[in-house]
């Protein structure tokens, strides 16, 4: 059975006919009034008759519709406010699909467990951390964005976006997501952690504009496999054992993304200079292009890190 509107079917409006019709019926015989029910009985043989049958008995406001003229679907949003604008920008108001109540969209960057953490006319990058059940204010992204998830049993979460019902996700240590908001559409959305005793940890960074120098081809290098390619980027997972060095050049300008932390030694080929410098878990770094360097991990672990190439 299918209903008016694409939303489930409960109960069809045929069956009201019908068992109207019963309690018709049997008020005839016991010569008993069912005012009512003989007026409701002839609206919804009505709206049968206008191919409702198979479809939500909701659908018997139809028939009203069609003598009215009145389209009773349009009404004004439920618990909206005089004056206030209700939209998808920010300052605008949002009317919650789940609870019907309202809340004031806020630029992701205002947004209070959205933290800055470095900024250029590149790129921006906010670390996302808060505690189990608390919840995100209603935010909008308008930029297109990589996500870095970093909790390391995995996250659960419920994302509500405006125009939908919550529903919930999950997210791998290490996982990587491209969200097109700049290109494509605007994010608004609500977020709750429902991770058991573990804080939401994210990486959001956003692909502003594009750089004055980019490599046409991906790069190919030891100790780096390309996991991830968009318009705007590529993304690498560089890996160095203990010990381990690695001969690199990056003809790009590009984004360091802390996976593993450690201490790693990066000096230029040829050249006495070298400098060392350590990093932990969700740690973030802006680098120009560079050619012929070498990096060793000096620290007793793997070092991983995500280098993101902006194109």
């Amino acid at each position: 059975m299918e209903n008016g509107d694409g939303g489930e079917v409960k109960s069809a409006l045929a069956i009201f006919v019908k068992d109207l019709g019963i309690v018709h019926d049997e008020a005839k015989l016991l010569r008993s009034p069912v005012p009512l029910a003989g007026a409701a009985l002839q609206q919804f043989i009505s709206g049968e008759a206008l191919g409702h049958g198979r479809r939500d008995d909701s659908n018997v406001v139809k028939v009203y519709e069609a003598v009215s003229g009145a389209p009773v679907a349009k009404r004004s949003p439920v618990g909206t406010v005089p004056g206030r604008k209700y939209g998808s920008e920010v300052g605008d108001w949002w009317v919650l699909e789940h609870t019907g109540k309202e809340e004031q969209i806020v630029e992701v960057g205002d947004e209070p467990r959205h933290h800055l953490v470095l900024q250029n006319e590149f790129v921006r990058v906010l670390r996302v951390q808060f505690a189990p059940d608390d919840t995100t204010l209603a935010h909008r992204h308008a930029e297109d964005s990589l996500y870095f998830f970093l909790v390391e049993k995995g996250l659960s979460v419920i994302n509500h976006v405006q125009g939908s019902q919550p529903k919930c996700d999950c997210m791998d240590f290490g996982e990587v997501r491209f969200a097109p908001h700049g290109t494509d559409k605007a994010l608004v959305h609500k977020i709750t952690n429902k991770t058991t005793r573990t804080d939401m940890f994210c990486v959001d960074a956003e692909l502003l504009t594009r750089p004055p120098v980019s490599s046409p081809l991906p790069l190919v290098a030891a100790c780096h496999a390309l996991v991830k390619t968009r318009e705007k980027c590529r993304v690498y997972k560089f890996s160095l054992g203990p010990g381990a060095a690695a001969e690199i050049s990056y003809p790009f300008y590009y984004l360091v993304v802390t996976l593993k932390g450690g201490t790693v030694k990066t000096s230029l080929k040829g050249n006495a200079m070298s400098w060392v410098e350590t990093s932990t878990l969700g740690d973030v770094r802006w680098k120009e292009p560079c050619t012929d360097i070498v990096q060793t991990n000096t620290g007793l672990e793997v070092y991983e890190a995500y280098i993101v190439e902006w194109r």
